[in-house]
């Protein structure tokens, strides 16, 4: 009797909530798995020297900014080379807009580095200027330290103001349209627990999610914080922790070097992919429940992250990991 029952329910779920069932099964994340490696510290073609951010475009084709070489290189999604082409110095978050130009944002490799780059660049995919904006300050449009840059499917263009402790919007030619932001530990604000001289408090990257919805990382504080696009606090979770899901923990050779979330990206699951300074890349729901870690990916060849960076999706269950300190792009398949 207690069997019957069983199996007429199961019968009447698949028949009448087939799509309640699919969105159970799609909530289990696939097991990542490390499929290959490129670069190593240097000048040459396909080498780098500190990479930070990387983004795709509509071809498929991976562009990375390669900090201390002032240049982005162009790769095809198994590591090809195609194309290197020279930016203005120091180039660190990178965003491509639907036409394939490349929106990019300068910042100082040193404390006292004059003159200060502080700004952000388009260019064309083969390098070519556009235009420019920004200078080194803390008013409207000016910025100390961007980061990561985002472009929603509105045209708007945000930018994380790292030691100003804001984001800011503009439209695709550099005119200011609104900021949030400020220092501090409060909802809507970024890290106060650290020297407001300090970049680490963040923000550092963002993304924008299908809906709109704008997510931020904040190294210091070792939280996630989401925003409507126009600002608003919505919800914010993460901690610093070195269990499975925090995102301290520190990077060898030296554990005891900063902590905090770093890069982020979201899937078309609405899964959140995040890096962090401690040398993890994990795995989340967008309100925070730990998933899983590519460390468990990661075999004996490539090794251990260190202070892993930018990270895009390409669409088809490929990961691509910018792993800055080890000078070198790392690509798992994370796909259903």
């Amino acid at each position: 009797m207690h069997r019957t029952v069983i199996i007429w329910t199961v019968c009447l779920l698949f028949t009448l909530c087939p799509k309640v069932l699919s969105q159970t099964l799609t909530n289990v994340p696939a097991r990542a798995r490390f499929l290959l490696e490129w670069g190593r510290k240097g000048s040459a073609p396909s080498e780098f020297n500190f990479p930070i951010g990387i983004a795709i475009n509509r071809k498929g084709e991976l562009f990375v900014t390669d900090f201390y070489n002032a240049r982005v290189q162009r790769f095809n999604p198994g590591g090809k080379l195609l194309s290197t082409f020279p930016v203005q110095p120091n180039p660190g978050g990178l965003a491509i807009d639907g036409n394939g130009d490349l929106y990019i944002t300068h910042f100082s490799a040193m404390a006292n580095q004059t003159p200060k780059p502080d700004h952000v660049s388009v260019v064309t995919s083969t390098g070519k200027l556009i235009r420019q904006w920004g200078r080194t300050g803390t008013g409207d449009g000016e910025f100390d330290y961007p980061g990561g840059i985002a472009i929603s499917a509105a045209g708007r263009v945000y930018v994380a103001d790292q030691t100003n402790r804001r984001v800011q919007v503009f439209d695709k030619f550099g005119k200011f349209l609104f900021k949030w932001g400020q220092y501090g530990t409060k909802p809507g604000e970024f890290g106060g627990n650290i020297s407001i001289k300090s970049r680490v408090g963040g923000p550092q990257f963002l993304a924008i999610d299908k809906s709109g919805c704008v997510y931020t990382t904040e190294g210091s504080m070792g939280r996630i914080q989401k925003f409507t696009a126009d600002g608003e606090f919505l919800s914010a979770w993460g901690e610093n922790g070195d269990a499975p899901g925090g995102f301290g923990g520190g990077y060898a050779p030296n554990p005891g070097s900063p902590k905090g979330p770093i890069g982020i990206c979201l899937d078309e699951h609405g899964a959140v992919w995040i890096s962090s300074a401690s040398g993890r890349v994990q795995q989340y729901t967008t309100s925070g429940r730990y998933l899983q870690s590519l460390q468990n990916a990661l075999d004996a060849r490539p090794g251990p992250f260190v202070a892993p960076h930018g990270l895009v999706l390409d669409g088809r269950g490929g990961l691509f990991v910018v792993d800055a300190f080890n000078h070198r792009i790392v690509k798992f398949n994370v796909g259903r």
